[in-house]
């Protein structure tokens, strides 16, 4: 099974969420983006695409005998989603990396998605991480966000890493991070087997 066949899944399922028609272009494409619209949330009931997407993975994942999902308690993170429910989704293979799916509201968006991996989890990303209208970069974006997360997961290239004054995140756009580090070295350093930091979080691949 390829990465491919596990997204056609996903879209299938999608497609039939009561959400997932929903859609809409980046209004800020072509326009500046207005003072006023940084504290204004005009439709937040169409971020239920974002919550749709991230079901969509964890059943498709459950149903092409991937991984098992459970309900678990949700993580006290000081940054994600309030009144949140998490989803631990488990994977088949040894040494890949389970994925922690949290749902809650945010910022009066109800529907608000954030991954983490690790235990304790470390949140990794939240989409939206802002629902403002000054944020808003379209519902493709969205939807290719949280496509990217579990992917950058399932295919083993996901790693965290942290020292004393450094964090490090890659996924399949590239890294990020924050302090003053050699990162491109220590990414070198960690792909080659070598512990880096006070913490790492890697893991094997999903698929064969």
């Amino acid at each position: 099974m390829e990465t491919h066949d596990v997204i056609a899944e996903v879209t299938r399922r999608f497609t039939t969420h009561p959400s997932g028609g929903t859609r809409w272009d980046d209004p800020h494409e072509h326009q500046d983006i207005a003072d006023e619209e940084y504290s204004r949330v005009s439709e937040p009931e169409r971020y239920a695409v974002v919550g749709a997407r991230a079901r969509s993975w964890i059943d498709a994942l459950e149903a092409l005998e991937l991984g098992t999902a459970q309900n678990v308690e949700a993580p006290s993170w000081a940054y994600g989603p309030t009144d949140a429910r998490a989803v631990l989704v488990t994977p088949v293979k040894v040494d890949a990396l389970s994925i922690l799916v949290v749902m809650g509201s945010t910022e009066g968006i109800e529907d608000t998605v954030a991954l983490g991996v690790g235990d304790p989890s470390i949140l990794i990303s939240m989409e939206p991480f802002c629902g403002c209208d000054a944020c808003d970069s379209g519902s493709d974006n969205l939807l290719t966000a949280i496509d990217d997360l579990f992917i950058g997961i399932m295919n083993g290239q996901f790693l965290y890493a942290e020292g004393k004054d450094w964090k490090l995140t890659v996924g399949v756009n590239g890294w990020s991070a924050s302090g003053s580090q050699d990162f491109d070295s220590l990414i070198d350093k960690a792909r080659a087997g070598t512990s880096i930091g006070r913490l790492m979080i890697t893991g094997r691949p999903w698929l064969n």
